[in-house]
């Protein structure tokens, strides 16, 4: 049995993999019943609203494992956001009635923080774009010996960190595509208006649109053997100030390529273990790769991988059920995943391989909808699936930004 932790298109896409292969009706536990998660006949939501507190939260999971153990030879875990992961990584030790093999909580902090994160790619001789850090009492001198060129990109050191979840300012993002100095220091100053007092990362914005993104989901087995890779192509993503930065549209890449080698090895040099997603970009004209960050937990788009062939989804199953986990280096087949309707597409993608490519999919019925399952397709599951897309069709003209 699965205990999927939180309420978003990754749980839905879990669930959906778990019912249609094993007959599974997973439990979703979360704090709060989100849109996408409504009106299934699929999950079996809990809502318990007081998750957010450390010590309910390991007593809650405990408790629950107990229980599940009574019926069920095993149990495991998905944690789908950096919270929940933070959660099963710190109390690992107490999580005993589950088959997960939980990373380190000092590993994980360093994944979670960029800053630890880029001295260890600097270690591993892995890319990643030129970076300056702030703090409140230095970023007033420090935005004056920037010499990267503008378009330059602003963020928080962990976004998903309860300190910048929990600060309110105007216009808040996760991230900011900043295109001059006074912007910059405009919005330095007005997230350090607020409670956030954390670090800032001011990045040298690598040349290219959505479709430069690609994003690397991957599944280590419980000895830290990586045994799936799958290797993707973003091709639009989200703008709307809460999900910025999330993506809305992605094509599979087929086999290996050599940065997924790269990363293989350092993941089985420090002995990573569970499933973890690698955001990186291809600077359009020098064709180089540069990681952004890593998620040390499945992505929210990765039901794409079940799609494409080299599923994390069934990797869970396989690693921590059947313990016969089967190596999938590589993407099987080329298909599109879509978390919005197909006129946006043609709309907001520019290129015109691209488009091509999406056409050509679309005749070879190879276009995926994590939300859209042919077995959770009640009326009322229909009316939220596709009131979820007509707010997408109406926001996209008002936050869409050209990265250029």
């Amino acid at each position: 049995m699965a205990v999927i932790l939180g309420c978003d298109e990754n749980t839905y896409g879990f669930a959906r993999y778990l019912h249609k292969e094993h007959g599974i009706v997973p439990i979703a536990l979360t704090t709060t019943l989100l849109e996408v998660c409504k009106n299934s006949k699929i999950i079996d939501v809990i809502i318990d609203a007081k998750l957010h507190d450390y010590q309910h939260f390991v007593e809650t999971l405990v408790d629950l494992g107990k229980k599940l153990k009574k019926e069920y030879e095993k149990v495991f875990i998905v944690p789908c956001s950096d919270y929940y992961m933070e959660v099963c990584s710190r109390a690992k030790a107490e999580l005993t009635d589950y088959e997960n093999v939980f990373i380190d909580y000092d590993r994980l902090k360093e994944f979670n923080d960029k800053i630890s994160f880029y001295k260890m790619c600097e270690k591993y001789d892995l890319p990643y774009p030129k970076t300056v850090t702030l703090k409140p009492g230095d970023y007033k001198e420090k935005v004056k010996t920037i010499d990267f060129d503008y378009p330059l990109i602003l963020k928080p050191n962990n976004s998903n960190s309860i300190e910048y979840l929990h600060a309110s300012f105007p216009e808040k993002e996760k991230v900011y595509f900043i295109d001059s100095f006074d912007k910059l220091v405009h919005k330095i100053e007005a997230i350090y208006d607020s409670s956030y007092q954390g670090e800032l990362l001011v990045q040298k914005f690598v040349q290219g649109d959505d479709s430069n993104m690609r994003v690397l989901n991957v599944y280590s087995d419980k000895t830290g053997k990586v045994k799936v890779m799958s290797l993707n192509q973003p091709i639009l993503e989200e703008y709307h100030p809460s999900t910025f930065g999330n993506y809305a549209a992605i094509i599979s890449i087929e086999g290996v390529v050599p940065i997924m080698n790269q990363i293989k090895a350092f993941l089985e040099d420090i002995k990573f273990t569970g499933a973890a997603n690698f955001d990186i970009k291809i600077d359009e004209k020098t064709e180089e790769y540069y990681l952004f960050e890593i998620n040390p937990r499945p992505g929210r788009s990765s039901y794409v991988t079940t799609c494409a062939g080299a599923s994390i989804q069934r990797a869970f199953v396989e690693d921590l059920v059947e313990n016969n986990l089967k190596e999938h280096i590589g993407n099987e087949k080329e298909v599109l995943w879509l978390n919005v309707p197909m006129m946006l597409l043609k709309k907001y993608v520019k290129n015109e391989d691209i488009l091509k490519k999406v056409k050509d999919l679309k005749a070879k019925k190879a276009i995926f909808h994590t939300l859209k399952y042919e077995k959770d397709n009640a009326l009322k599951r229909r009316f939220i699936v596709n009131l979820q897309y007509a707010r997408k069709i109406h926001y996209y003209p008002k936050y869409y930004i050209e990265k250029k």
